[in-house]
């Protein structure tokens, strides 16, 4: 016997997957084991940038060829047009390819196809039982499913700069209520005020849930002209609700409503929350008037994880004691930025359970104007004073360059938090520099005698 013939299936069918429909068919009469095996193609993918590989008509001559029986376990198509390419006659061959695909079992598809001069979907995307994880991208509009839309098999569903229509009723509920079983749902480049929709998130089974706003600078309104808007195009958006009572894991990165009209995230375990109010622009006291995420924060004050940007802070800095307790939060990740930290004491004091602090970028420190009165660290950070109630334990520091500024900043953290056991740093330095900086560090004196300093150099 051949040694080809010895190997396991699930090699022998990847290697058939790099063979053409015709070649595949070849192998069949090779054995009745191979027969049986090149039923099965593990993966179908076509990338159209990459200029030297098979032409696109060629990959769906290849799909169409494979034999009735064949089925497709994983389906890959990128595909965009240049202005001079016939896109009606190509939508209409990537469908052809799709259905096909679809009456083949298929369990993950990716499609990404550049469709905003028109692209739609064939219906059977939304009536195939075996696909379990669907990708769709880039930039056309679902605007109707049909009333008979089904998806029994779909866990995971990532939407990438798709826009969803509403004609009579909500294409994007309508898609959601059609999948029984979903359990991650990623929407990617969102632009909530280009959708026609219910403005609402529902999912009773959904846990894990990721929502990352499209940056905008410059936008083409209806009559061809660009034009400047911090908060989108015309961002507006009265309200927001997330109705996901399954959830455990929130990644939520956008500009903020109006309000938040209901938020259901009784299981929610882990939140990392980027809440903007304009592109370039800080919180401010005149924002609350317009615009309040307490609903949101008042349903996410039971996680026990949480990761937020300096806007974030900086809005419950303007909050205040609005901010709910943090019962349950014992891991908190910070990107504070070079602002000023004064709501890290808010913080702190709202989570009383509170083990392990992550500062995710560099340290903050006294500008060179500042120093005079207030030496090398910032007066947010010198009046430190709550940190000898806090119970922290574990302290990471993921940005740190040597600085004195830097060092001194340390020196208040260790002076003062009692139950420290762990400080974790990661230093970018010189190699030439990096004994002398483990020495700085390894003098600084500590108010817990059981802390040790770990720091790891790259």
């Amino acid at each position: 016997m051949d040694r080809i013939s010895n190997l396991p299936t699930e090699i022998i069918c990847h290697i058939g997957s790099f063979l053409s429909a015709k070649e595949a068919a070849f192998t069949t009469v090779l054995s009745k084991r191979w027969h049986n095996l090149f039923t099965i193609v593990p993966d179908l993918h076509f990338d159209g940038s990459v200029k030297d590989g098979e032409t696109f008509t060629d990959f769906v001559d290849r799909v169409m060829a494979l034999p009735a029986s064949s089925r497709v376990n994983k389906f890959s198509l990128k595909w965009w047009f240049d202005e001079d390419t016939d896109q009606p006659a190509r939508y209409d061959l990537i469908n052809r390819c799709l259905r096909n695909v679809l009456k083949r079992g298929v369990v993950d598809l990716h499609l990404w196809v550049n469709g905003k001069q028109g692209y739609s979907l064939p219906f059977e995307v939304f009536t195939c039982e075996t696909v379990a994880k669907l990708k769709l991208g880039s930039g056309f509009v679902i605007d109707f499913l049909p009333k008979y839309a089904f998806l029994p098999a779909l866990k995971t569903l990532v939407l990438d700069s798709i826009r969803f229509f509403d004609f009579g009723r909500c294409a994007f509920n309508t898609l959601l209520s059609a999948s029984p079983v979903l359990e991650e749902l990623g929407i990617d480049g969102v632009e909530w005020e280009r959708w026609k929709w219910s403005r609402t998130v529902s999912s009773p089974t959904l846990q894990r849930l990721s929502i990352r706003r499209k940056e905008w600078y410059l936008y083409e309104d209806d009559s061809g002209y660009e034009s400047f808007d911090p908060r989108g195009i015309a961002y507006n958006i009265e309200s927001i609700s997330l109705d996901t009572p399954g959830l455990t894991y929130l990644d939520y990165s956008d500009y903020v409503p109006k309000e938040y009209l209901i938020v259901n995230l009784n299981s929610l375990v882990e939140a990392k929350l980027n809440l903007s109010v304009e592109e370039d622009g800080l919180w401010n006291n005149g924002h609350a008037d317009n615009f309040n995420p307490m609903n949101l924060i008042n349903g996410v004050k039971n996680v026990e994880i949480m990761d937020l940007t300096a806007d974030t802070m900086e809005m419950f800095s303007v909050f205040g004691e609005a901010i709910p307790v943090f019962e349950n939060l014992f891991h908190v990740s910070l990107s504070l930025s070079n602002y000023c930290w004064f709501a890290l004491p808010l913080l702190l004091k709202k989570s009383p359970h509170l083990k392990t602090l992550v500062l995710e970028h560099s340290l903050h420190y006294a500008s060179l104007t500042d120093r005079e009165e207030w030496g090398l660290v910032c007066q947010c950070v010198s009046k430190y004073s709550f940190l000898l109630t806090c119970h922290v334990e574990v302290l990471k520091i993921n940005e740190y360059w040597g600085t004195l500024e830097e060092l001194e900043q340390i020196k208040h953290f260790l002076e003062k938090l009692s139950c420290l056991k762990l400080v974790k740093i990661r230093a970018q330095v010189k190699v030439d520099k990096q004994v002398q900086v483990m020495a700085d560090l390894l003098m600084l004196p500590r108010a817990s005698t059981k802390c040790k300093i770990q720091v790891k150099f790259s």
